[in-house]
């Protein structure tokens, strides 16, 4: 599964609907095909973790979420380069930032046991012997409210 970054199909909208706003267009989507090169260079943990800023003075700025894809970023910094590199702007640099506010993870849904499930823990933590898994079985039960 490669990453892709989100459609500007709607925020083309809202730019192009607002005068003022509608310069902000072009640099938005310079900005999308730039992440797209950049996803099409990296491992799709990296561009999941990453993104192209912004392009000051033959220098990409990337922020990234954690020190891992960060650092995975400065030893493929030359590669990155020459693969953001395009007619119009030119890309000699980057610029590598850890930002990890921008990029916060969503916490997966925790799901609870069924009721069958309990209570097939709690016969098995009745069957077990003293030991170390008979006490993980009761903490998990305890913290499941079994």
């Amino acid at each position: 599964m490669s990453y892709r970054p989100s459609p500007l199909v709607r925020l083309r909208g809202l730019l192009a609907a607002d005068g003022q706003l509608a310069v902000a267009l072009p640099e938005a989507q310079r900005l999308a095909e730039l992440n797209l090169r950049f996803a099409g260079v990296v491992p799709p943990a990296v561009a999941k973790a990453c993104h192209v800023a912004s392009v000051q003075a033959e220098t990409a700025v990337v922020f990234c979420a954690n020190g891992a894809a960060a650092s995975r970023v400065r030893a493929q910094a030359k590669a990155l380069a020459s693969a953001l590199s395009g007619r119009n702007a030119p890309v000699n640099a980057l610029k590598v930032k850890v930002r990890a506010d921008w990029a916060r993870t969503e916490r997966p849904e925790k799901f609870d046991l069924p009721p069958q499930a309990l209570h097939a823990f709690r016969a098995l933590d009745e069957a077990l012997p003293e030991g170390g898994l008979k006490e993980a079985v009761e903490r998990m039960l305890r913290r499941r409210g079994g």
